[in-house]
C-alpha cells in the first residue's frame, strides 16, 4: 500500500464508519426481538437498513478502494490519470449515496416518502444512484487497466466486476416490475433474488477470492486447476441459484433443480479453488487462514444443500441467514480486513479481536437454527445473541483505530 493522502484515508474510513453503523443496526434489530421497537421503527424497515448498508457501505466500496489503491501503486499517474480519477469519484458516489438511503430505508423500507403534494421511493433512488457509481468504477477501471498487465488477481477482480454489473440488471428489473405493477408476485421477487444471488454467490465470492490472490500474491502456477475454469464456474452458476431465496409456495420444480445445479457448481468451485490457496506457500501462518476456513465452510455448506432433500433447508431460515454471514461476516469481511492488516504496521491481536468476534457472532446464530439442542434454550439465547451482535462492530472500531495510526 502507498502512503494514504488525507482524501484517501477518510475514503476508507468511512468505509469502516459504515460497517460499524450497520452492524449497530443489526444489534437493533436483535434487540427489537426483545422488547418493542419505538412506532417510527419496523423489524422489517430495520433489516432492510442493516443489509442495504452493508452492501452499498462495506461490501462493495472496501474491495473497490483496494484494488484502486493497488492500481495506483502499478501505474503511471499521468497515463491513467482520468481512469484513476473516474474509479475515486465513483467510490465516493457510491459511498455517499449509500448513507443517504440508509435513513430511508430506516424508516421508511421500500415505500414512498411524503414530499409535499407527491410520495419518492428516495430508498430505491439512491439505490440507483449507487449502481451507477458501479458502473462509473468500472468504465475508470477499464481506461486505466489498459496502462498495467493482466495479474492473476486482477483476473478475479475482474470476474467479481462483471458479476456486479450483471447483478445490478436486476436490480433494475426489479424497479420496472414495480413501475408495470405486474399482477404475478413471482416476477418482482425471482428478479429481487437474482439481484441478491448474483452478489453474494458472484461478487462476494468472486472478490474476496481475488483479495486472497492479491494479498498472497498468488500465480496462475499455484493453481493445478484451470482458474479460468473455476471462476468460469461461479459465472455461470451464482445466477442459477436465485430460486433458493423464494418460498417454498411460488418455487416450481425446474426453478428448484437450476438452483441446485447453480449451487453445486458454485460450492465446487469454490472448494476447488480453496484447497488449492490453502495449499500455497502464502498461506503458511498467514492470518488470511481464517477467511479462507469460513469460505471453505460456506462451500460445504452449499454443496451439501445442493444434494440433501430441500426441506431440510428451505424450512430453516435460521439456516440460511447462519450461512449468509459465514459468507459476508466470516469469509469476504475478514478477507478485506486482513488484507488492510496485512499491509499495515500494527500489532495482530486487533485483526484477532476481529476474528473472535466474528466466530462468537456466528456461533450466537447457529444457537437459532435446528442444530441446537431446544432443551438449551430460553429467553436468554435472545439477550446472548444480541450481546454477540455488537462485538463485531466493537472490534472493527479497535481495528480502524489501529489502522489510522499508519498510512494505509
Amino acid at each position: 500500500m502507498i502512503k494514504g493522502d488525507p482524501g484517501t484515508r477518510r475514503l476508507w474510513q468511512t468505509v469502516f464508519f459504515c460497517f460499524i453503523l450497520a452492524a449497530v443496526t443489526g444489534v437493533l434489530f436483535r434487540f427489537g426481538m426483545i422488547v418493542p421497537l419505538p412506532d417510527v421503527l419496523s423489524l422489517q424497515n430495520v433489516r432492510h437498513a442493516h443489509s442495504h448498508l452493508m452492501f452499498f457501505g462495506w461490501a462493495t466500496p472496501l474491495p473497490l478502494y483496494i484494488f484502486w489503491k493497488r492500481l495506483r501503486t502499478r501505474i503511471e499517474p499521468v497515463s491513467g490519470k482520468i481512469g484513476l480519477d473516474l474509479m475515486y469519484g465513483s467510490l465516493w458516489g457510491i459511498l455517499l449515496f449509500g448513507l443517504l438511503s440508509y435513513p430511508f430505508f430506516l424508516l421508511y423500507g421500500y415505500q414512498p416518502v411524503p414530499l409535499g403534494s407527491t410520495t419518492l421511493p428516495l430508498s430505491v433512488i439512491c439505490s440507483g444512484l449507487v449502481m451507477i457509481g458501479w458502473y462509473g468504477y468500472i468504465a475508470g477501471y477499464l481506461m486505466a487497466r489498459k496502462q498495467v498487465g493482466r495479474s492473476f488477481s486482477q483476473m478475479w477482480f475482474e470476474a467479481a466486476l462483471l458479476m456486479l454489473f450483471i447483478c445490478s440488471l436486476g436490480a433494475w428489473g426489479v424497479a420496472v416490475t414495480q413501475a408495470l405493477d405486474t399482477a404475478n408476485p413471482l416476477f418482482g421477487k425471482a428478479l429481487t433474488h437474482f439481484f441478491l444471488a448474483c452478489f453474494t454467490e458472484g461478487w462476494i465470492v468472486l472478490i474476496t477470492v481475488a483479495l486472497l490472490a492479491e494479498a498472497l500474491n498468488l500465480n496462475a502456477s499455484d493453481f493445478r486447476l484451470s482458474p479460468n475454469l473455476l471462476a468460469g464456474l461461479i459465472l455461470v452458476g451464482a445466477p442459477m441459484t436465485f430460486p433458493y431465496g423464494i418460498s417454498q409456495s411460488l418455487m416450481t420444480l425446474p426453478m428448484l433443480y437450476t438452483a441446485r445445479a447453480g449451487g453445486f457448481l458454485v460450492g465446487m468451485a469454490v472448494l476447488g479453488t480453496g484447497l488449492q490457496i490453502l495449499r500455497s506457500d502464502g498461506m503458511r501462518r498467514s492470518l488470511l487462514r481464517w477467511p479462507l476456513a469460513l469460505l471453505l465452510l460456506k462451500a460445504v455448506m452449499q454443496v451439501t444443500a445442493s444434494v440433501i432433500p430441500s426441506d431440510f433447508w428451505l424450512s430453516d431460515y435460521a439456516l440460511r441467514i447462519l450461512y449468509l454471514h459465514i459468507l459476508l461476516l466470516g469469509a469476504f469481511t475478514l478477507a478485506g480486513i486482513g488484507f488492510m492488516h496485512r499491509f499495515a504496521s500494527v500489532k495482530t491481536r486487533s485483526f484477532t479481536g476481529v476474528v473472535f468476534s466474528v466466530l462468537i457472532l456466528l456461533i450466537s446464530l447457529l444457537m437459532l437454527t435446528r442444530f441446537w439442542p431446544a432443551g438449551w434454550s430460553g429467553i436468554w439465547l435472545f439477550y446472548a445473541i444480541t450481546g454477540a451482535s455488537l462485538l463485531p462492530a466493537i472490534a472493527v472500531g479497535v481495528e480502524w483505530r489501529e489502522l489510522a495510526r499508519t498510512s494505509v
